[in-house]
């Protein structure tokens, strides 16, 4: 995974309380604190050491067409100028909201270095060591490792950094785990260029992360002096700390400190997670969310000899199994909250999983994925940290069976989501995924009883995902932008009114229940509108019917007044024709269709076209969407209607 594709993993500005979990029997300090006394750590030196001969082994063991890759990847690194990064660029955050200009020749810089330092370890003959020299000391002059569009975390805000106060987010982190690395497994080589450039590394590391770190427990994403809920702030930037302070602290004194506390904040991130392992932020952010956690656990076990052993830790668990749960097809995933429709999982991450828990269906996940995109026979060149998981794991996919889950059903309580496909085993027939949830969540967008639908592993009735970051997209003015808005997902629009944000705008009476072929999902979702909207109650009944292949969906509702007229809206990725009265045909681009009935009597429908003019939409959806409108004639209070979605 490049740099620059996690450029989409941010901040939400949005407070969102912690909803109390009963997770303390998986904490994992606990843990270290009953191994503390065999102190646990004592032998990190020793490990590293082996861990380099390892590394070493695995690079002349590359296959020649890896070998040719690398260096083909390496010389075009070199053969392009470093950028430029200015301060005029860094103010327009600041001044206009545009975040791209800077961002991307940030991470075109450190994607640079990566490619050099890869390239060096396998060339192993200083062939790029200039080059990466050069490019070390650029990121050690810079002002700050953190992205504008995190100033916010500094006391005198959003613009230009100070640089006495080190910023510590996410990228910072990453490029410190880039700097560490590099004195790990280049540090001879780089000594003998120059001493002096060992000791920059480590005092630019002290200043610029471990000091900031150990000194401060304000940073809302450790957890430490906040009620907010945790998300892959957390997670990301703690496993980047660890990383960073096992590569480079030789000093034990100072390194267990660090290790002890990222241990402590990964358990705030823990304490607030979902105990059915739901990742509310979606499956775009699970890589560095849930999914960063195997990394984060798996060098607390590594760099303790194994004493510290979390194969009996349920909630990490479920965390790890999530992916699989929201798993269409391919590389689509049940794309609630900022999920672009399709993502390319790590599947590293989706084997240590398995391998922790001798999960069977995550193992053969993990050989699924490295299936279908073409990387049986290739290593991770878009992290030093990647590179050298995949090195270390390659040789182990080669007796793993490649198969996709495609569960049957899968309930998330505690997030309440639900999935369910017709064929279970199969990626064939209907797929439907819903949620209830509320409006406060992590990347949340205003989606209370939102749902899709897929035939074939293709997408019908959607989710549009989300576009284009921008300052508008973490501020109060979020839901302006119409892919947040409830009328722009599968919800109704109720008296004129969409949904609002916030934790009470929520679903409630949600209720789950399979009976033989028909899986049902209830909930009242009054309660995620405003009180404007005057509704005492809005009961939404989802019932899957797998020997039909059917999706119905029922109302129920009552409202206090009537204001205008209540839209049923329905996101389509296709074609949406009439067939005759009351069935309406919907047809992608790739020939795939189902039908909506629906009682004239009682509903008129209407299209419009919305253009997807976002470049990062662009990227979900190559043809405009239509949103199908199904407007209510009567203006009665109380009633029910149905509609159904059907092959």
């Amino acid at each position: 995974m490049k740099f620059r594709r996690l450029l989409f993993f941010t901040f939400v500005l949005f407070p969102c309380c912690i909803t109390a979990q009963d997770n303390a029997a998986f904490l994992l300090y606990k843990l270290y604190e009953a191994k503390s006394a065999s102190n646990p750590f004592r032998a990190v030196e020793e490990i590293k050491k082996v861990k380099k001969e390892t590394v070493t082994a695995r690079i002349r063991s590359l296959s020649k067409s890896s070998i040719e890759e690398i260096i083909q990847k390496a010389d075009a690194a070199a053969s392009s100028p470093w950028t430029v990064l200015t301060w005029s660029q860094f103010n327009e955050f600041k001044l206009t909201g545009n975040r791209v200009n800077y961002e991307n020749n940030y991470f075109s810089r450190r994607n640079k270095l990566t490619s050099l330092i890869i390239g060096e370890l396998v060339s192993g003959d200083k062939r790029y060591l200039k080059e990466i020299v050069d490019g070390l000391g650029l990121i050690c002059e810079e002002s700050t490792w953190a992205l504008p569009a995190h100033m916010g975390l500094q006391k005198a805000g959003s613009g230009l950094p100070n640089i006495n106060e080190p910023v510590l987010d996410l990228f910072s982190a990453q490029t410190a785990t880039i700097l560490s690395y590099t004195k790990f497994l280049l540090g001879e080589e780089l000594a003998l260029y120059s001493p002096l450039l060992l000791q920059r590394i480590d005092l630019e590391l002290k200043k610029r992360v471990f000091d900031p770190y150990l000194q401060r427990d304000d940073f809302w994403w450790m957890g430490f002096k906040t009620n907010r809920k945790m998300n892959n702030w957390n997670i990301f930037i703690n496993t980047n700390v660890l990383s960073s302070a096992l590569m480079a602290e030789a000093d034990p004194r100072l390194r267990l400190p660090l290790i002890e506390k990222t241990i402590k904040s990964v358990d705030n991130f823990l304490r607030s997670y979902p105990s059915d392992g739901g990742c509310d932020e979606g499956p775009s952010y699970w890589g560095m969310a849930g999914g960063q956690l195997i990394e984060f656990v798996e060098m607390l076990s590594d760099y303790s000899g194994r004493l510290l052993d979390f194969s009996k830790n349920e909630l990490i668990h479920h965390i790890g199994a999530y992916i699989c749960k929201v798993h269409i097809d391919r590389n689509y995933y049940v794309n609630f909250a900022d999920a672009a429709v399709t993502n390319v999982q790590d599947a590293g991450k989706i084997y240590k999983f398995g391998r922790l828990f001798n999960d069977k269906k995550l193992l053969q996940f993990s050989g699924y994925l490295r299936k279908i995109n073409n990387v049986a026979e290739s290593v991770d060149l878009g992290t030093i940290d990647g590179f050298i998981s995949s090195l270390e794991i390659k040789d182990e996919f080669k007796t793993i069976e490649a198969l996709a889950p495609n569960l049957g059903n899968s309930w998330l309580k505690d997030v309440q989501i639900l999935t369910v496909r017709q064929e279970p085993g199969k990626a064939e027939g209907l797929f439907f995924a819903a949620k209830g949830g509320n409006n406060a969540e992590s990347h949340n967008h205003n989606d209370v009883g939102n749902f899709v639908i897929y035939k074939d592993g293709t997408p019908l009735v959607v989710d549009a995902g989300v576009g284009v970051y921008t300052r508008k997209t973490f501020s109060a003015d979020r839901y302006d932008l119409w892919y947040m808005q409830s009328d722009w997902h599968n919800c109704p629009t109720i008296n004129g009114l969409m949904q609002r944000a916030g934790a009470r705008h929520k679903a409630t009476s949600v209720v789950n229940k399979t009976r033989g072929d028909i899986t049902t999902l209830s909930m009242d979702i009054a309660a995620a509108y405003p009180q404007e909207a005057a509704v005492n109650s809005w009961k939404r009944t989802f019932a899957f019917n797998r020997q039909k292949g059917t999706v119905s969906l029922k109302e129920e509702y009552h409202l206090k007044e009537f204001k205008e007229n209540t839209l049923l809206n329905f996101l389509v990725n296709g074609i949406v024709v009439s067939v005759k009265k009351g069935l309406l045909k919907l047809t992608s681009a790739k020939g795939k269709t189902i039908f909506l009935k629906y009682d004239p009597d009682k509903f008129e429908y209407d299209i419009q076209i919305r253009k997807i003019d976002d470049a990062r939409l662009a990227g979900s959806w190559q043809n405009d969407l239509q949103r199908l409108t199904l407007k209510t004639k009567d203006r009665q209070l109380r009633g029910t209607h149905q509609i159904e979605f059907r092959n």
